[in-house]
């Protein structure tokens, strides 16, 4: 299927869903919460966030995805606005599809504290998200107790759903997008001069943030982060503290994710410059089909993931912001639906297996799949490398 049509049929997917939840109106309200770097530590920090829901989705308290983004971003990623006369809003759209959605700047990002930058970590990050997942449970993010909580995240985001989910097993599913354990040599060679500290930027010179804050010029940006159909002079850009990029690198080789219990969802495009093509393992990362993707993943993640992967056609690293954006959101409700919160899907897709299984691929879109022959870790391909095309 080609990309025009996978648009189309996620644009189809999205509207049956709206539909389905009444076509209620979205609305987004802004909700701050005091937060701790550390477990036993004091909630000294504060972190600042948009919770978009209907006002059904706020009396049921079903279902939510907590949005994570990346570095040199902030919760902006995932609500654009409108690029070249397009919406471009995740947090809306899933929100219209039936899923509340919270984003929230990280510590060191957009509105949120900022503190020295030595002092956020990947790890730092995880217990935010944790205490962020906690606040959705308990009611005290617009007042809703939310029953279903699925932690998203964009590139280092989701290395911290990851690091999250590891170590506090507190989400009902986890979905990555724009990584993978794959980090490619090209940009490995070329991360130490993509960013540069933020204190001698002219857009932050004034504000104060030590040398430890590193940002990115929209150049570089465009070079790593985007592919075609991008507008690459909207995005909208800000600056990462250097510790969580560097403490987040391991779990790029790492074996960790493997503890993760809950089903997991990987999302790539497939031109992807950071992961696709030849990579610090010394292999080849496939990224031009989902089943590809998923079987080069399946030795990272334990079966109880039940691991799938989609691929975004022609799209690079900002996966919300190509033309073809509302693929990757047709993939992540329809995969919610199925694997976290049946309720999401229509009576005769509850009715194909049992609660919380999939029989097969085709209640996901086609642009999906899974690693259908991955067998466990002494599988080839957990041995071999896969040998560039």
């Amino acid at each position: 299927m080609n990309t025009l049509r996978l648009v189309a049929a996620a644009a189809v997917s999205l509207g049956l869903l709206s539909t389905a939840y009444g076509g209620e109106q979205v609305t987004c309200r802004r909700a701050d919460l005091l937060v701790s770097l550390a477990p036993h530590q004091p909630a000294s920090y504060s972190v600042t966030g948009e919770l978009c829901a209907t006002s059904r989705e706020l009396r049921r308290g079903a279902a939510v995805q907590l949005l994570i983004h990346d570095a040199t971003y902030s919760r902006e990623y995932w609500d654009f606005g409108r690029i070249d006369g397009v919406q471009r809003s995740y947090a809306r759209g899933a929100a219209a599809a039936g899923i509340a959605t919270f984003a929230f700047d990280e510590l060191g990002a957009g509105g949120s504290s900022h503190p020295a930058s030595t002092l956020i970590t990947v790890d730092a990050a995880a217990h935010v998200a944790h205490q962020v997942v906690q606040a959705l449970r308990h009611g005290e993010i617009g007042g809703t107790r939310f029953r279903k909580i699925i932690a998203v995240g964009h590139s280092l985001g989701s290395v911290v759903v990851w690091d999250e989910a590891i170590n506090y097993a507190d989400v009902d599913g986890v979905i990555v997008t724009a990584t993978a354990h794959s980090l490619s040599t090209r940009f490995q060679d070329a991360e130490a001069s993509a960013f540069h500290r933020a204190a001698t930027d002219p857009r932050y010179i004034t504000t104060g943030l030590d040398q430890g804050y590193l940002t990115m010029s929209s150049a570089k940006r465009a070079r790593w982060f985007s592919a075609a159909f991008t507008s690459a002079d909207d995005v909208r850009e800000d600056v990462v503290a250097a510790t969580e990029l560097d403490t987040a690198r391991p779990f790029i080789t790492s074996a960790a994710t493997r503890a993760i219990r809950v089903p997991v969802l990987v999302i790539l495009g497939s031109a992807d410059a950071t992961i696709c093509g030849p990579n610090v393992r010394g292999q080849y990362f496939d990224c031009s089909n989902a089943t590809a993707v998923a079987r080069q993943e399946a030795p990272f993640y334990s079966q109880a993931a039940r691991l799938h992967a989609c691929v975004i056609p022609d799209a690079g690293h900002d996966l919300n912001t190509t033309l073809n954006h509302e693929l990757q959101l047709a993939d992540t409700v329809a995969w919610s639906g199925v694997f976290v919160d049946r309720s999401l899907l229509g009576r005769r897709q509850r009715s194909h297996g049992r609660s919380g299984s999939l029989q097969g691929n085709e209640d996901l879109p086609a642009n999906c799949g899974s690693a259908k022959h991955y067998d466990g870790p002494s599988s080839r391909y957990a041995r071999t490398s896969v040998t560039t095309p």
